[in-house]
C-alpha cells in the first residue's frame, strides 16, 4: 500500500497512511480513546499533561499509530487551517470505529460535553469558541483531580438523573425560561458539578458555563445575545428554580468565563 507523503517526503499529517504495525491495544490506549469520547476534541498538549508520559517522545509516537494504523482516532480536517508544524500541537478526535471498540469493552465514559457532530470537511468558525469550552472544563476537570475531596461529575451523569421529559428532549440542555414576558430557552455552553466529600458527607454544586468569545457585554437590542442578557436570563432561571424541574440538580451557579480583554 502506497503511503501519502508531503512535499518534504514525510508521511501525511492529516491522511491515514497506514504502514500495517500491528497493535495490541493496552489499557492506556483504551483509557485515550475514553478521554476523546468524552470530550470530542483534545490536542496532543492535553492529553500529555493528563497521561503525564515518561517518554513525551514515545506517547507522541503512540497516538500516531493509533491514528494511522487502528482507525480508532482523527486528525480533524477542521484543524487544518489553523495548523502550523512548528508550533501548533496535534488535534485528535475519536472516530466511530473507536466508539465502537469501546462499546464492545463496555468501557464509554460519561461526556463532559454534548456537542453536535459537524462535518470533519470543513472549517467552522465556532471550532474556536468550541476549543474555548474544552479548554476551560478540562481545567476544572483536572482541578477537581488534583484537590483532595473533590470530583468532577460530567454532564451525561446529571443528564441520567433527570426527568425522562429532559433526557428525550432534542436538546436536553435547553431550559425553558421566561424572559421580558417572552418564553425562551437558555442553553449553556456546558453543564457540569463538583462533588465534595466532607468528613464523610457528599455535598454537590453545580454549574453552568458560558465562553464568551464574541459576544458584546452589552446590546441596545435586548432580543440579541450579550453578556449582560445572559445574566439575567440566568438571574430568572435560579430566581424561579426551574433547573430543578429541568435538570433534577439541586443548585445552580453561573461560571461565566469572558473573552480575553473584556
Amino acid at each position: 500500500m502506497a503511503v501519502a507523503k508531503d512535499s518534504l517526503g514525510r508521511r501525511n499529517r492529516f491522511e491515514r497512511s497506514p504502514r500495517g504495525k500491528r497493535l495490541s491495544l493496552t489499557p492506556r490506549d483504551q483509557e485515550i480513546l475514553g478521554w476523546l469520547y468524552r470530550y470530542r476534541y483534545l490536542r496532543q498538549d492535553h492529553l500529555m499533561r493528563i497521561f503525564q508520559p515518561k517518554s513525551e517522545k514515545r506517547f507522541v509516537e503512540r497516538l500516531g499509530d493509533l491514528f494511522h494504523e487502528t482507525g480508532y482516532l482523527n486528525r480533524p480536517q477542521i484543524q487544518a487551517p489553523l495548523f502550523d508544524a512548528r508550533a501548533t500541537p496535534m488535534l485528535y478526535e475519536i472516530t466511530a470505529k473507536g466508539i465502537g471498540y469501546l462499546e464492545a469493552l463496555g468501557a464509554l465514559s460519561p461526556r463532559a460535553v454534548t456537542f453536535s457532530r459537524r462535518s470533519r470537511e470543513s472549517y467552522s468558525p465556532q471550532f474556536l469558541h468550541t476549543m474555548m469550552i474544552i479548554e476551560e472544563l478540562l481545567e476544572i476537570e483536572l482541578s477537581a483531580q488534583a484537590t483532595e475531596g473533590q470530583r468532577f461529575v460530567p454532564v451525561d451523569e446529571i443528564l441520567a438523573r433527570a426527568p425522562d421529559a429532559t433526557r428525550k428532549a432534542k436538546n436536553p440542555l435547553a431550559v425553558p425560561v421566561i424572559l421580558g414576558g417572552r418564553s425562551t430557552h437558555i442553553i449553556p455552553d456546558a453543564l457540569y458539578g463538583i462533588e465534595h466529600d466532607r468528613d464523610g458527607q457528599k455535598g454537590y454544586r453545580f454549574y453552568a458555563m458560558e465562553c464568551e468569545r464574541t459576544s458584546p457585554a452589552s446590546r441596545s437590542d435586548s432580543s440579541l445575545s450579550s453578556t449582560a442578557q445572559k445574566k439575567r436570563a440566568y438571574k430568572v432561571l435560579r430566581d424561579s428554580q426551574g433547573f430543578r424541574a429541568h435538570w433534577g440538580i439541586s443548585n445552580l451557579e453561573l461560571n461565566l468565563i469572558p473573552r480575553k480583554g473584556q
